[in-house]
């Protein structure tokens, strides 16, 4: 009597062909997650990380303040607000570019941000859910809802976990 290996392989091939065309199928509403009316979406679709470059699918000027924030810049973060720009952080509010620096200097050199997800697209802006690190050690999580309008934050809203 003769026995043959089979592999399994191909079998975990089919099954994973069969998810991927099962989710395309499903559609892709505007924040890359759920049905829409719009139709088929693509397998990349349905998850929020960009595999090519391993980041989050985030508006630029959203991304661009995260960045600024990790990369210890008050200036680049200010910038990104016009001049009556409102930062709200918990509860306090600051207006203008003076007192967002106010906000930002201080902020920017104590912690780090990472991006865990994009939390909500809308026309106007995009909520991120954050994790926010300590240098000091300890970290929480936050939201970060921006409002954006012609390559600028008129309003970014961030709230503490």
């Amino acid at each position: 009597m003769m026995f043959r290996t089979v592999s399994r392989r191909p079998a975990l091939a089919v099954v994973t062909v069969a998810a991927a065309i099962a989710l395309a199928g499903c559609g892709s509403s505007s924040n890359g997650v759920g049905p829409t009316s719009s139709g088929g979406a693509s397998v990349a679709a349905v998850s929020s990380v960009s595999p090519a470059a391993g980041r989050f699918q985030m508006d630029p000027v959203a991304e661009a303040f995260v960045d600024a924030w990790n990369d210890r810049d008050a200036t680049s973060m200010v910038n990104l607000f016009p001049a009556d720009g409102v930062l709200v952080d918990d509860t306090r509010t600051f207006r203008g570019h003076q007192e967002i620096r106010s906000f930002a200097e201080p902020e920017v050199t104590g912690y780090t941000i990472k991006v865990l997800s994009v939390e909500e697209r809308r026309a106007d802006g995009q909520k991120i859910l954050v994790e926010v690190n300590r240098n000091s050690g300890g970290g929480f999580r936050a939201s970060f809802d921006f409002t954006i309008a012609d390559g600028r934050i008129p309003r970014a809203n961030l709230q503490y976990a």
